[in-house]
């Protein structure tokens, strides 16, 4: 079992998963780190070692890069003794703008926050024209030429292959490479100057949504060929263009497990009629 969700309050009765969203803005990802640097994780156990009397230490679902956002994240959170009904209003009431906990779920004992997860959903949102109002939730990109069609024919090589070495930042650090990917769509809005990427998968490399979020927006503009793409996957080498995409654009928006099984949500500043791309 990872430390960081040993059991470390005396006589655990109460098993819990904190369902948060959180604006990544002004954090260093989820993880906490040494050198004093804000992290999402770091902000929540404080706030809940304070309201707990006591050290409290949060198992996550996993890892955001920093300047990413969550608008469903699940970490696990022990106790002896059983939340008050109004655990969320009081925790809120603590918290920095920007970090929010919906609510406090019970789970199994047993339950893992990270390992547990059988699927995960990040949504990625781009733009072509600068807009300020964009300018912390959608990643600007240049789309002079871009052409979704072309995008959307790519994506469906994400479901013909399982092994994605060429789309990880640090592959070396993985178990393995092998992802397997449930679905991968790309979406316009009405007035078709938006775009969301939807990823779902049992799981995700390093880096690898932004590679590839990168990757395909030149497969878009015509810079690189859906078939130097699928070669990059075969072969499991790089492409000579290897660059991570803007952090704001990128948002974990769903996690399922065997006993919690809820929806993806669309963050709010997503308010538009989105329509999927699809090559006839």
């Amino acid at each position: 079992m990872p430390d960081a969700e040993k059991p470390h309050l005396y006589a655990i009765k109460h098993h819990h998963f904190l369902s948060l969203a959180y604006d990544g803005t002004a954090y260093r990802g989820w993880q906490r780190q040494p050198g004093g640097v804000i992290t999402v994780q770091q902000t929540l156990e404080e706030t809940l070692s304070e309201i707990h009397g006591q050290e409290v230490i949060l198992g996550g679902c996993g890892r955001t890069d920093a300047g990413v956002h969550a608008t469903q994240f699940y970490a696990y959170l022990r106790t002896a003794e059983p939340l008050p009904p109004n655990y969320a209003f009081i925790v809120n009431k603590r918290l920095p703008a920007g970090l929010a906990l919906h609510a406090a779920v019970p789970v199994p004992a047993n339950a893992q926050a990270r390992y547990d997860a059988t699927e995960r959903t990040y949504d990625y949102f781009l733009h072509g024209t600068p807009d300020p109002w964009l300018e912390r939730t959608s990643g600007l990109h240049d789309l002079t030429n871009f052409a979704p069609a072309r995008v959307a024919q790519t994506l469906h090589l994400l479901l013909k292959h399982d092994d994605f070495r060429a789309l990880c930042k640090a592959p070396d650090r993985h178990n393995t490479t092998i992802v397997n990917f449930r679905q991968a769509t790309l979406y316009r809005n009405a007035a078709g100057d938006r775009y969301r990427l939807r990823f779902v998968a049992n799981r995700f490399l390093r880096g690898m949504i932004r590679l590839l979020v990168d990757s395909l927006v030149r497969v878009g503009n015509g810079t690189v060929s859906a078939e130097e793409f699928q070669r990059a996957l075969l072969s499991g080498k790089r492409l000579e263009h290897f660059y991570l995409a803007p952090p704001e654009g990128l948002f974990l928006t769903g996690v399922r497990y065997p006993y919690l099984d809820r929806e993806a949500v669309l963050p709010v500043s997503a308010g538009e009629h989105w329509t999927a791309v699809v090559v006839t």
